[in-house]
């Protein structure tokens, strides 16, 4: 079987139905296996290059700190003090409640920011003061 063969047979179900239609069951499952641990062993061999690559690269590293006259510590070091954090990146901090209502054993709170939840506004459309429920 050729590269341009099974390039076809991968882009083309009908291609492969064509090309299986022409050898046995038996000889199609023999493709499949060998086919199979062909894959296999690429990816074993591509994981060992990827991990020697890998080695290489933390040795010239190594290298490149012992001539600055660095340990790795130093770097983790650096990260921690220097590293500041952009007040658009970071995450939003939860704003503390600042009103609390309990109706029918249910208790809501309230920070008094954004929209004002359903609870709170069918309670003062009746009692009409919001700073009964402020949480002191």
């Amino acid at each position: 079987m050729t590269k341009a063969t099974l390039i076809k047979i991968g882009k083309s179900r009908t291609e492969a139905r064509k090309i299986a239609s022409q050898v046995s069951i038996s000889e199609l499952n023999a493709v499949i296996n060998n086919l199979q641990a062909a894959k296999q062993f690429l990816a074993k061999q591509s994981a060992k290059k990827s991990s020697a690559q890998k080695t290489k690269q933390i040795k010239k590293a190594m290298s490149m700190l012992n001539q600055m006259g660095l340990k790795p510590e130093d770097l983790s070091r650096a990260k921690k003090g220097g590293a500041k954090t952009n007040k658009k990146t970071s995450a939003k901090r939860k704003v503390a409640a600042k009103y609390r209502i309990t109706v029918k054993g249910v208790v809501t709170e309230w920070s008094g920011r954004g929209r004002m939840p359903v609870v709170f506004r069918e309670v003062l459309g009746k009692n009409g003061s919001l700073d009964r429920y402020l949480i002191k």
